[in-house]
């Protein structure tokens, strides 16, 4: 019998070595909403994303931190994979079955299932299948709240969610307690950021209050708090979300930018339908190599709570749900953003992401409408200084808007990318500018203009430049 030896907390333990794939350095934890505390949470091996268990506290020890000169081990249960940390991996040892004094349990598994001596120290042999966590029960959950990892489905059928995977998916990117989350764009109304709140007694942890939003109050919840996660930094946005016919405000610390993911890019855990999260994305925005969180709004905002919180719903704030009575006004949904003190927008369905600013390369005798080309996420994109074509003074040049136009890509240069808008039709007015072709429209929010862009000339003034 081959086996392969390790140490935790100086006891000496052993794994059949047939079900060890990998042999790894620590890595980066992202931690799971409501795990059993045996599940320290997830780690991202080679693109595939695992539980990682505290061994430790599994087989009845003290609880551990990892460390940091240990070593992860990749295990087969059998139905899974999990990954373990220990202290250190030994050599591996070809063990006489005669050695072996088993413990036999006839009525459960066994996680020691036998010991044996080796070099005159004892060793226990643990049982692989009974690390299996496929069944584990969330704890700690609030009441209302969700569970695990899941899908977000609005059917009971699971085959019918296989089959929507290759669906192209818009997310918003966010970080909020130290960790990043995405969630569906779908669900976003606008962006904006926070007001001055205020509180209401009685309300549970995760509410933090009323925000005034154009003249009418909000109600609004800690992402961090709802995920049960410690208050790292203080909120500076807040996502106005509509769920089951009640307008609520997220707060999370930081936006790091719109991203687009086939559906099968969603790593999926296995657990229930009301979960909080669908499952895990790799290489968000700025985070690249870190696991994003795809959340879960129907789980994240049960119906349980979303009761809870139209307890605090005065007469004042009945605006927040949705009134069957009023047809809505058509809307178009917009990324705004800033070239020099002018501010813009674009349709938001022609945005593939955001993406920091970085130097382009100029092109070979290229001409000075182009500003060079980058390498996007594997693609190649021309750069367009949108400040340029406008005759905008640039301030700062802080982001590339990536934009899709007969699916080819093309960076466009701002100054500041602001939020997410929703212009209504009636407030969009038509408008003849003699001096380019790129405005043909303005919208009005807020008591603000904002110049609506065209992409068509923009595209076939670079297309003939590349011609």
């Amino acid at each position: 019998m081959e086996l392969v030896l390790f140490d935790i907390q100086n006891n000496r333990f052993a794994l059949r070595a047939s079900v060890i794939s990998q042999v790894l350095e620590p890595l980066a934890i992202t931690p799971l909403p409501y795990a059993p505390p045996e599940v320290e949470g997830l780690v991202n091996v080679a693109g595939t994303v695992l539980l990682k268990i505290d061994l430790a506290l599994r087989l009845g020890m003290a609880a551990r931190s990892a460390d940091r000169n240990g070593n992860l081990m990749v295990v087969m249960t059998g139905h899974e994979n999990i990954a373990l940390q220990v202290d250190r991996v030994h050599n591996k040892i070809n063990l006489d079955e005669s050695l072996l004094t088993p413990y036999v349990d006839p009525a459960q598994r066994n996680l020691v299932c036998g010991e044996f001596t080796h070099n005159e120290r004892m060793v226990l042999l643990l049982d692989e299948q009974s690390l299996d966590m496929r069944e584990m029960d969330p704890t700690g959950v609030p009441e209302g709240g969700g569970g695990l990892i899941g899908f977000d489905l609005h059917t009971d059928n699971r085959s019918e969610a296989i089959a929507m995977s290759n669906l192209d998916m818009a997310t918003v990117t966010v970080e909020d307690s130290d960790e990043t989350y995405a969630l569906h764009m779908a669900h976003v109304q606008e962006i904006v950021e926070i007001a001055p709140l205020t509180q209401l007694p009685g309300a549970s942890a995760e509410v933090q209050g009323l925000m005034q939003l154009r003249g009418q109050a909000l109600l609004v919840v800690s992402l961090g708090g709802l995920l049960g996660r410690p208050l790292v930094a203080p909120p500076r946005f807040v996502l106005v979300v509509k769920v089951q016919g009640l307008q609520l405000g997220v707060s999370v610390a930081s936006i790091l930018g719109i991203e687009r993911y086939a559906r099968e890019d969603v790593q999926a855990v296995s657990g229930s339908f009301d979960a909080q999260l669908e499952g895990y994305l790799n290489g968000a925005a700025t985070r690249e190599g870190h696991m994003t969180g795809l959340l879960s709004m129907t789980g994240l905002l049960s119906a349980q709570a979303i009761a809870h919180y139209q307890r605090f719903l005065t007469q004042q704030t009945t605006f927040m749900l949705h009134n069957n009575h009023i047809a809505p006004s058509a809307v178009r949904r917009m990324l705004s953003f800033r070239l020099g003190s002018e501010r813009c927008a674009l349709p938001l369905g022609l945005v593939d992401r955001v993406e920091e600013y970085s130097a382009s390369v100029d092109l070979p005798e290229g001409d000075s409408s182009l500003s060079g080309v980058i390498q996007i996420k594997g693609e190649i994109a021309p750069v367009i200084d949108l400040r340029d074509m406008l005759g905008v003074t640039p301030i700062e040049t802080s982001s590339y808007v990536v934009v899709r136009v007969d699916n080819e890509p093309w960076a466009l240069i701002v100054d500041k990318i602001e939020r997410v808008i929703d212009i209504e039709e009636r407030n969009i007015t038509p408008v003849r500018n003699q001096q380019n072709d790129y405005l043909n429209e303005v919208g009005k929010l807020d008591g603000e203009l904002i110049s609506l862009i065209t992409l068509a000339p923009l595209t076939l003034a670079a297309k003939k430049q590349l011609a």
